[in-house]
């Protein structure tokens, strides 16, 4: 029998481009504590979790500086 159809296929998986972050210690307790019950890393995790809320905070701030504002009135 060829070991050819028993072997799977290996899939090398690219890491993510990460930076260090400082953050609160609370925050990363908790993350602790959530990615030991979800199997899950601390950079999944809180990329998860922040990216909406930033896209949303960036989407709010983005409109903020291009609305249009008010021109001067000239003077006579």
């Amino acid at each position: 029998m060829s070991t050819d159809l028993m072997e799977a296929p290996t899939m090398t998986a690219e890491k993510p481009k990460t930076l260090s972050v400082k953050l609160h210690m609370d925050v990363i307790e908790s993350a602790r504590i959530v990615t030991a019950y979800k199997n899950e890393t601390m950079t999944d995790l809180l990329s998860d979790l922040l990216r909406p809320a930033l896209a949303r905070l960036e989407r709010e701030e983005v409109a903020k500086r291009t609305a249009e504002k008010p021109k001067p009135k000239r003077k006579p």
